[in-house]
């Protein structure tokens, strides 16, 4: 139970995107740029997990032992760069596209490695994040065509009205976290 309750609190209640503004600019890009290629969300989509995994066995065997936990950034970049890169030498091989991309993968690394104690924690905060970033993308894309069906331009109003639209979400998923609703501080 404690793992749904895990996957519901990134992926919902405290979204990667709206609570850490962790790739709020990729979503806020969606609807203006052209969706990428499938290839690219399972590229960064596998090396995502694949990294956080990876970091956490190295950080919780090799760092923690030796009492250097502060190196966990480097080596979650380390082994990030080496499987984005590697990933993305046979993406772009097979078909001839550009999959790069760092910061939003990067960071999701890092959320997972720091708010987890355990290897499962950390497979289910990756997957949570990348889930939440899925979450967003509807109403984003909801949100740009309603505002922009009167032919208003992409321009500050605009992203200021986008930013409200987000403060209102955030407002909205987090209502349930009202102490008098909550059932378990009552006990």
């Amino acid at each position: 139970m404690i793992y749904l309750y895990t996957f519901l609190y990134y992926s919902l209640f405290s979204s990667v995107v709206l609570i850490y503004g962790i790739g709020i600019n990729k979503i806020a890009e969606i609807g203006i740029v052209k969706f990428k290629e499938t290839i690219f969300y399972v590229k960064c989509s596998i090396s995502i997990v694949s990294s956080a995994v990876i970091s956490w066995l190295i950080t919780y065997y090799l760092l923690v032992p030796l009492k250097i936990t502060e190196l966990y950034p480097l080596i979650c970049f380390i082994v990030f760069a080496t499987f984005s890169t590697f990933l993305g030498g046979i993406v772009r091989l097979t078909t001839g596209r550009n999959t790069a991309e760092f910061a939003v993968s990067y960071l999701v690394i890092l959320l997972s490695i720091a708010e987890s104690s355990t290897l499962l924690f950390t497979l289910f905060i990756s997957l949570s994040s990348l889930l939440s970033m899925l979450i967003i993308i509807p109403f984003s894309l909801t949100f740009r065509r309603r505002v922009c069906s009167n032919g208003r331009l992409l321009d500050e109003k605009y992203y200021s009205l986008y930013f409200f639209f987000l403060s209102v979400l955030i407002l909205l998923l987090s209502v349930w976290d009202i102490v008098w609703l909550n059932p378990e501080v009552i006990k």
